[in-house]
C-alpha cells in the first residue's frame, strides 16, 4: 500500500496536532464538554474514559472535526490527516463494501495491489461479502468496515471509538494485531474512546477521564497501573468518587432548593387572620330566622 506522502512530509511533528482550548459543547437541556483544554502531539496515544454521558464521543468527534463546539477553540495542523470509526458511521443506500473502499483510494491518492486489498479484506473478515450493499451488512460487518476504513488511507490521526462493540473474539484479536503493527509499531497518533479497560493499557500511553463533560484527571496509563494494580480499578475508583460527589451536590441542591420553600413560606405568613367565635353565627343567619318565622304566623 503506498500513500500520497506529500501529507506527512506537511505535517510538523514539533507541534502539536489538536490543541483544544476552553472547550464547551451544549445542548438543549445539558453541557455535553464544559471548558475542556487537551494537546495531542505527534504519537500520543490517548485512551478517552469515564462513565455513559459524561462526554467521550462528543469529545472525540470534536477533535475529528464532525461536530462544532458552542464555545472555545480548536487548533489543527493545516494538513492533518483524520482517519475516523464510530459506531453512529451512516452511508448512503446503494453503496457496496467495494465501492466504499475504492472511493477511499481515489479520494487520498492510494496505490494499492490486489493482493494486498485481498490481504485487508481478510484480516477484517469482509471476504466474500466486499460486492455487498453497506446497509444489507450485519452490526458486526458494518463496524469491520469502519475499522477498515479509519486506517486505510494511513492518517495522521486515528479516532476509534468503541473499536471492539460488534466483534467475535477471533475478528477482534486479528484487527488489534494489525493496530499494534500499523498503529503501534509506526508510532502512529491514536484517540481510542472505550469501556473497554484492558484495551487501553494494552494501546494507549496516556489517558484522560472525563465526568459530566469535565476531564477530572488526566496522566499516563503506566502511573495508574503501577498505582492502583489496573486502568479497571482505577476507574472503578473514580467512578465511585465521582458518583458520591453527585450524591452529595444532588442533595446539597435539593436541601437549598426545601429551605428557598421555607423561606418563601415565611414570607408569605399570616399578619392577621380573623376567627370567629365558636358559638356565634353571622348576621345573615338571623335574617333568615326571622324572615322564615314571620312566614310561619302569617
Amino acid at each position: 500500500m503506498e500513500n500520497n506522502e506529500q501529507n506527512k512530509k506537511k505535517i510538523d511533528k514539533s507541534r502539536p496536532l489538536v490543541e483544544i482550548l476552553n472547550l464547551t459543547k451544549e445542548y438543549k437541556n445539558k453541557v455535553a464538554l464544559d471548558k475542556v483544554n487537551l494537546t495531542i502531539n505527534p504519537g500520543d496515544r490517548i485512551g478517552i474514559i469515564g462513565a455513559n454521558g459524561s462526554g467521550k464521543s462528543t469529545l472525540s468527534e470534536i477533535i475529528g472535526g464532525i461536530r462544532k463546539p458552542t464555545s472555545g477553540e480548536i487548533i489543527r495542523q493545516e494538513h492533518l490527516v483524520n482517519g475516523l470509526q464510530f459506531q453512529e458511521s451512516r452511508y448512503r443506500a446503494g453503496i457496496s463494501v467495494m465501492d466504499m473502499i475504492k472511493y477511499y483510494l481515489h479520494t487520498f491518492n492510494i496505490s494499492m495491489k490486489e493482493d494486498e486489498l485481498l490481504e485487508l479484506l481478510k484480516t477484517y473478515q469482509l471476504l466474500g461479502i466486499e460486492n455487498k450493499f453497506i446497509q444489507t451488512l450485519s452490526g458486526g460487518q458494518q463496524q469491520r468496515l469502519n475499522i477498515l476504513l479509519a486506517v486505510i488511507h494511513d492518517p495522521d490521526l486515528i479516532i476509534l471509538d468503541e473499536v471492539s462493540t460488534g466483534l467475535d473474539i477471533e475478528v477482534r484479536s486479528e484487527i488489534f494485531e494489525f493496530f499494534r503493527k500499523n498503529i503501534i509499531d509506526k508510532n502512529k497518533t491514536m484517540i481510542l474512546v472505550t469501556h473497554n479497560m484492558s484495551e487501553v493499557e494494552e494501546f494507549c500511553e496516556k489517558y484522560i477521564y472525563i465526568h459530566n463533560g469535565i476531564i477530572k484527571e488526566a496522566g499516563n496509563v503506566k502511573d495508574i497501573v503501577k498505582k492502583y494494580g489496573s486502568v479497571h480499578n482505577f476507574t472503578w475508583k473514580m467512578f465511585d468518587k465521582n458518583k458520591k460527589a453527585d450524591l452529595k451536590k444532588q442533595y446539597e441542591e435539593i436541601k437549598k432548593e426545601n429551605a428557598e420553600i421555607k423561606k418563601t413560606k415565611k414570607k408569605n405568613k399570616w399578619i392577621h387572620k380573623a376567627k370567629m367565635p365558636e358559638k356565634s353565627r353571622p348576621w345573615g343567619f338571623y335574617v333568615i330566622c326571622v324572615s322564615l318565622f314571620y312566614k310561619v304566623l302569617v
